[in-house]
């Protein structure tokens, strides 16, 4: 298993057990103590995660900054970022102008989009699902400009906020760091007002985003749940927490 599949397995693990031992989480990820220790300082070092007697535990994700390197978010939860791809990807239609937010879950809901062969236009602030959409000779993709994030495929900046303010699509995917009852989060304030931005130019939005964001809260709100058209996620969303959310005004679409 290569280093962050590893890694992301350890953060999933931890996102539900909230403590893992040294030898409960090599045989985990099927290697030995001595590695998976050195999985751990690496993640520890990164804030992911704190050393504890004997282990390891996951960091509260609220109030917290940091973002997993884009390797490793890639491959957390992947399977639930598959489905939520898929169902997002349906609601496109061909000739849709479409906005794709940058990060993990929205890239695959542009995998997705690529693999149904329709015609649509896509903007989109992350380079790395640009190169994807490219790949089809029907998708028409605009990269809005601005300053990429140091080790990351993320156009930010003034550049690219004044470049998607201009805009008026049919659909936009949007990710978020951090979800509570409260509304959707980011690590930074630019990162928030790109997101915003992108909300403000879609007639539907659509937060696409795993159940292992629920409950949290980063540093930057940047939209309440009742912003976005519809809210997909998997079904390792807390019962409770769906209940109360579906009491709300808001479109929930839990995925089995």
């Amino acid at each position: 298993m290569l280093p962050a599949k590893r890694q992301a397995k350890i953060i999933e693990h931890l996102r539900k057990e909230r403590f893992g031992s040294l030898p409960d989480l090599a045989d985990l990820v099927d290697v030995s103590v001595s590695t998976v220790r050195r999985d751990v300082d690496l993640l520890c070092e990164q804030g992911h995660l704190y050393r504890t007697h004997g282990g390891a535990a996951l960091r509260d994700k609220e109030g917290t900054t940091i973002e997993p390197m884009p390797e490793i978010s890639s491959e957390i939860a992947r399977a639930a970022k598959e489905r939520i791809g898929r169902n997002a990807a349906a609601m496109i239609e061909p000739g849709h102008r479409v906005i794709f937010d940058s990060g993990s879950t929205t890239m695959e809901v542009a995998r997705a989009a690529l693999e149904r062969g329709i015609a649509f236009t896509a903007i989109t602030n992350d380079v790395a699902i640009a190169a994807v959409l490219a790949r089809s000779s029907v998708v028409d993709v605009h990269v809005p400009g601005g300053q990429l994030r140091p080790r990351s495929a993320t156009l930010l900046g003034s550049v690219c906020l004044k470049a998607l303010a201009r805009l008026n699509v049919d659909l936009a995917f949007v990710g978020a760091h951090a979800v509570s009852a409260e509304g959707a989060s980011e690590t930074s304030t630019e990162h928030g007002a790109i997101k915003r931005v992108i909300l403000e130019a879609a007639d539907r939005s659509v937060l696409v985003v795993d159940s292992g964001k629920f409950p949290g809260r980063s540093l930057c709100l940047f939209a309440g749940l009742e912003d976005f058209s519809v809210i997909l996620t998997d079904d390792g969303l807390d019962n409770d927490l769906a209940a109360a959310l579906e009491g709300r005004a808001i479109q929930l679409d839990v995925l089995s």
